[in-house]
Order: C-alpha cells, then sequence, then structure tokens
C-alpha cells in the first residue's frame, strides 16, 4: 500500500468516526494549546523580569568601610584617583559607567517655604544608576558640569514642599541652598526613596557646598546587564585593592556593594516557575498522548474483521502499520494545528488583557520557537501513541483476524 492511499483510507476512517476523532484530538488541542499559552506567559514575564531586575541589580556602589578584621586599616576616603583608576581600567563589556558622587544635607528655601533636602552631587548618569526619571526639564548639560553652573533638578517631595505641588512654578524658578541661589532646570520622578533629593552637577556641590574637597562620597558603577553584575564586582575589588595597597581581602578599607540576594531570589522565582510550567506542560501532554493511544487500540479492536480481510487478499504487515501510524499521526496533527491556532489565540488576547489589567506582570509573546516545538510535539505523540496499536494490528493472523 502506498503512502497516497493509506492517507485517504485514514481520512476516511477519520471522517466516518468524527465524534470519536473529535474527542480524541480535544486531549491533543488542549495539550498543544498549554505548551503555546505557557511558553507565551513564561516568556513574557521573563522579559519583564529580566528588564526590572536588570534596572534594579545593575547598580553597584563602592563606599568606604573599616576592614574586616581586627587591626586593619581603617576607612579610607575615596579619592578622584579611585574614580580615575575605575574609569581607565574597567572592562567596558561589563561596566557601562562610573558615577563619582558627594552628598549631604542642606536647606534649602524658596520664599518663605524651607525644606532640609539631600543634596547629591554627581555626573547625569546618576540618573540611569538609580533609576530615576526627568519628568520635567532638562538634565544638567556636559558644558554645565564642566564649568561647575549653580543648576539643580528637585524631586516630587522639595516640589510639594517649596512650591505647593506646582510643577509649572518650580520649573526655572530660583532656590536658595545655603546662601547661594540655584536655577531649579529639571524636576526628577518619584522612585520611593530620592523624593526629596536635589541632584545637581558634581562641580559645582565641590565649588559651593562641600568646600572643594577632593574625595567623594561614593562610586556608583552601573553594570551592562544582570548577569555582568558579579564579574564586574571581582574586578572593582581587584582595581581598589591596588589603588588601595591591599593585600588581603579582609583588611580592605572600602566596601563594594550590590544585591545579591534580590538576584538569587529573583532568578530562583523565575527558574521554580520554568519547572512549574514545565511540568504542567508534561502533564497535558502525557494525558493527551494516553487518550490517542487508547483510541487507536479500540479503533484497532473494532477493525479487527477489516484487517483480516486486507491481510486476506495480500495486504503485508507493514502497509497495515503504516495505516493506523498515519491514523494516529494525522489525528494528533490535525489536533496540534487547531492547538497551535488557539494557544496563538489565547496569546494574543492575552497581550490585550493584561495591557489594561496587570501590565507589570508582563505581557505574554508568541513565540514562533514555541509554536513549531508544540506542533512537533503533537507530531511525536501520534506517532508514538501509534506505535504499539499498528504493531498490534500489523501481528494479527488473518485467520484470526476474519474469526473475530
Amino acid at each position: 500500500m502506498h503512502f497516497k492511499e493509506a492517507f485517504f483510507i485514514a481520512l476516511h476512517c477519520m471522517r466516518v468516526g468524527r465524534l470519536r476523532t473529535a474527542l480524541t484530538m480535544i486531549g491533543i488541542v488542549v495539550s498543544v494549546s498549554v505548551v503555546v499559552i505557557l511558553a507565551g506567559l513564561v516568556s513574557g514575564l521573563n522579559s519583564t523580569y529580566r528588564t526590572a531586575f536588570d534596572a534594579v541589580g545593575q547598580g553597584i556602589t563602592v563606599t568606604r568601610s573599616a576592614a574586616a578584621t581586627p587591626g586593619g586599616n581603617g576607612p579610607r576616603s575615596l579619592l578622584d584617583s579611585d574614580v580615575e583608576a575605575l574609569r581607565r581600567q574597567v572592562d567596558p563589556s561589563l561596566i557601562a559607567s562610573v558615577v563619582p558622587m558627594v552628598s549631604g544635607a542642606a536647606m534649602m528655601r524658596h520664599g518663605a517655604d524651607n525644606y532640609r533636602a539631600n543634596v547629591v552631587g554627581a555626573t547625569s548618569a546618576y540618573l540611569q544608576l538609580n533609576h530615576i526619571s526627568v519628568v520635567a526639564g532638562t538634565v544638567f548639560t556636559d558644558s554645565q558640569y564642566r564649568g561647575g553652573v549653580r543648576v539643580v533638578l528637585i524631586g516630587p517631595a522639595l516640589v510639594t514642599s517649596l512650591f505647593g505641588g506646582s510643577p509649572s512654578s518650580a520649573l526655572g524658578a530660583m532656590v536658595k541652598i545655603g546662601r547661594l541661589t540655584f536655577q531649579v532646570v529639571g524636576l526628577l520622578g518619584p522612585d520611593g526613596q530620592g523624593d526629596a533629593t536635589a541632584l545637581m552637577p558634581m562641580t559645582t556641590a565641590r565649588s559651593f557646598l562641600f568646600g572643594g574637597m577632593r574625595t567623594v562620597s561614593g562610586i556608583g558603577v552601573l553594570a551592562t546587564n544582570l548577569d555582568t553584575v558579579r564579574p564586574a564586582v571581582n574586578q572593582l575589588n581587584i582595581i581598589l585593592d591596588h589603588e588601595h595597597f591591599v593585600k588581603d581581602p579582609t583588611q580592605r578599607d572600602f566596601s563594594v556593594n550590590f544585591l545579591p540576594s534580590w538576584l538569587a531570589a529573583g532568578d530562583g522565582l523565575l527558574s521554580l516557575l520554568l519547572w512549574f510550567s514545565g511540568g504542567v506542560t508534561a502533564i497535558a501532554l502525557f494525558i493527551g498522548a494516553l487518550g490517542l493511544a487508547n483510541i487507536m487500540l479500540i479503533t484497532v479492536t473494532e477493525r479487527t474483521r477489516e484487517i483480516g480481510v486486507r491481510r486476506a487478499i495480500g495486504a503485508r504487515r507493514g502497509a497495515i502499520l503504516r495505516q493506523f501510524l498515519i491514523e494516529s499521526m494525522m489525528i494528533a496533527g490535525s489536533g496540534g494545528l487547531i492547538g497551535v491556532a488557539l494557544g496563538v489565540g489565547a496569546t494574543l488576547v492575552g497581550r490585550i488583557i493584561l495591557t489594561r489589567l496587570a501590565p507589570l506582570y508582563g505581557l505574554p509573546q508568541v513565540s514562533l520557537e514555541a509554536v513549531v516545538l508544540a506542533f512537533g510535539i503533537s507530531l511525536l505523540i501520534g506517532l508514538i501513541s501509534g506505535v504499539y496499536p499498528a504493531i498490534r494490528a500489523a501481528r494479527l493472523h488473518p485467520w484470526d483476524a476474519l474469526r473475530y
């Protein structure tokens, strides 16, 4: 029997047993659609996780600290030379930027209103390091930074306290910090912790507020992505050990801080989700395969006399085997196509719904790899589920089959 003939016989049998075929295909449809939907959900969540945790976890802070063991060095100030050494020696594939910072508390006044603000002098990369947006105005320019111009960006708490919560009144206004006047050139967005921050060029802060010192309060370092944080920390320690003449890591007079617990927790949660989704998918596929195998066994039993007639008139065992394998794979493949269509449709609908209800949890993404894999799995299910029934049908003796 040729493949074409076996194909049309299988198609005829599926058409005759429409209800049975449809009920069998339901298991495959559900299994395949679950694969596509879960792949879309996990892909969207993974993308959101990477975006969110990359933003939070990329930041590294270098601060002064005492040695971890008794008899070691006391806290030593971080110097401009440390900043320059880092900028000169770091691997750009690991570290995107080095941000020196000076900070201190200062009284800010506008008219009769005043507020004790956290004044930070840094480069404009401070905003990216701390994930703070500029909601109005602009950040200070490179020429303003080099010239030590008295400009400042203020957080929402300062807008509320000094300008009655009016951004239009705050932007471009003149405020006093200590005894000096600064122009507000930008408004910072809320970040949950720096809402009372007043950001200005570090050159300005040093010249007018912090006595022209050549030390820094801290050094912010932005890793290129989440995966390079730990290698970046190792490189920072090596460079600063050399600058501070540290031979023993326990004698370091500086501390390199990042968020390892957050990173581990996030990676662990994502791994757990991947294992869970994989388990659910495997169970769904197993149920679909069992259902198809069961139906194919029943089909072989019901068509035993037909098999006997065909064997009696000369049909070979290979032809019987091919017929039932093709029928099994056609049922599974048809269910796979429907399941892929339903899975893709559900994923697209989910994007629309989650965009409105829960955008922070990640939008499902249709994955071409998942679609191809799901359909391939449906064909594999058809092949595996049809093997035993097909072998059983092919082994039937013509005389026993005709007597059935």
